[in-house]
């Protein structure tokens, strides 16, 4: 019974000990809903657009997306071109034009390119220097350049914009762009601290609408200001018809090939010219190769013979040593065939060597000139040689 009471006063204890802690934790502590910025996710993290599709399908307006502008639809749709139109061909621009002027509505931004840092720079110590971009084959045929940049300040934010088709004006919060200058007199200006915003230029049956900016229709600001409604605006600015939207984020690059003659085509034929020379240079070489002759051994004496040759035309003192080896060869090969050789004068050598090869006698004084004169010819070294091989053979 001892051992009850104090397990029930160990839990009572515990469960004062516990609402004791609860009640401190929610004395010291609160539980409240914090903001926290996660960015995007999703398809939102690589398309401006996101949001501006999921608007206009909300309106009840068919909206889709495309990665690029490979083909043109029916002249009842919208295209949004939110691109710098890098890989927007001179060839792919008339046909573009040509879609607009058959009734349909372009709406897209200007291309604004700076060829060094230094320009840039430039234009923003100067916001009156004119940046002029003449790659734009579509601001080209627009008649459209691009002015100095614009930032402006807080008290001129937000300003408003008012369509010919917008009942009321309505309010952007854009606080830095690049005046659009045009000496087009069809194309109709919308300006923003009298500097030029948005021109609407009428293209056939068509209108093309260029802003200086479409960020107010990005991610980020289109919940800003009345952003999204002027949106909707500025696609009824033609038509209230249309059946479709195509919105456009992306470029798709060309091909290498496309992009190497529209950029690098001085490259391309210098290097031509450099295979062409390289090619000619080497034409006197090309032909069939010439067989290696099979690797063989030399004989031994092909090796004496040509040393032979070689000392008796080349060196000064070659002859003589040629002729005295050759000598001492007879006379060495003579003393072991001729009994008292070694006793005998030159005379009676010479006749004792006449009786030993059989020569004739009228042959003493050739033998004998070649055993004792200090030079000999060709053929006569020739003619030792072959005496001293055929007394050789005899041995």
């Amino acid at each position: 019974m001892k051992i009850k009471w104090e397990t029930l006063a160990i839990s009572l204890l515990a469960m004062v000990v516990f609402s004791v802690g609860c009640l401190w934790f929610v004395k010291n502590y609160e539980l409240k809903e914090i903001d926290s910025y996660t960015g995007y996710r999703g398809e939102a993290r690589t398309n401006d657009l996101f949001a501006a599709r999921l608007f206009l399908k909300r309106m009840g307006i068919p909206t889709t997306r495309k990665d690029a502008l490979l083909s043109l639809p029916d002249t009842n749709t919208v295209i949004v071109l939110n691109t710098g139109r890098y890989t927007l061909t001179p060839q792919k621009t008339q046909a573009l034009l040509a879609w607009v002027a058959a009734g349909g509505h372009l709406v897209t931004r200007a291309r604004i390119d700076y060829a060094s840092e230094t320009e840039l720079e430039a234009d923003e110590e100067n916001q009156q220097k004119p940046e002029t971009e003449d790659r734009d084959a579509l601001q080209q045929a627009l008649q459209v350049e691009i002015g100095a940049s614009q930032l402006l300040d807080e008290e001129d934010l937000p300003f408003s914009l008012q369509l010919v088709r917008q009942p009321k004006p309505l309010q952007l919060d854009v606080s830095f762009f690049n005046e659009l200058l045009t000496n087009n007199p069809a194309a109709k200006s919308y300006q923003a601290k009298q500097k030029n915003f948005l021109l609407q230029i009428p293209q056939g049956q068509g209108l093309i609408s260029l802003a200086a900016t479409l960020e107010f229709v990005e991610n980020h600001q289109i919940d800003e200001a009345d952003h999204a409604e002027f949106f909707w605006w500025l696609l009824h600015s033609h038509r209230d018809d249309f059946k479709e939207v195509w919105l456009i984020n992306q470029d798709t690059l060309p091909g290498l090939s496309t992009l190497l003659i529209q950029y690098a085509w001085p490259v391309l034929w210098m290097v031509a010219l450099l295979l062409l020379a390289c090619f000619w240079a080497l034409i006197p070489r090309f032909g069939a190769f010439i067989p290696e002759p099979i690797p063989e051994r030399r004989r031994i004496l092909e090796h004496i013979k040509a040393s032979g040759q070689f000392m008796w035309k080349q060196q000064a003192t070659g002859k003589s040593q040629l002729l005295a080896s050759t000598r001492q060869t007879i006379r060495q090969a003579a003393r072991a065939q001729i009994p008292g050789w070694q006793w005998l004068d030159i005379s009676q050598q010479t006749e004792q060597l006449l009786q030993y090869l059989k020569l004739q006698p009228d042959q003493t004084s050739v033998l004998h000139h070649l055993l004792t004169a200090p030079q000999l010819t060709d053929t006569e070294f020739i003619r030792l040689l072959q005496l001293a091989n055929s007394l050789r053979k005899t041995t």
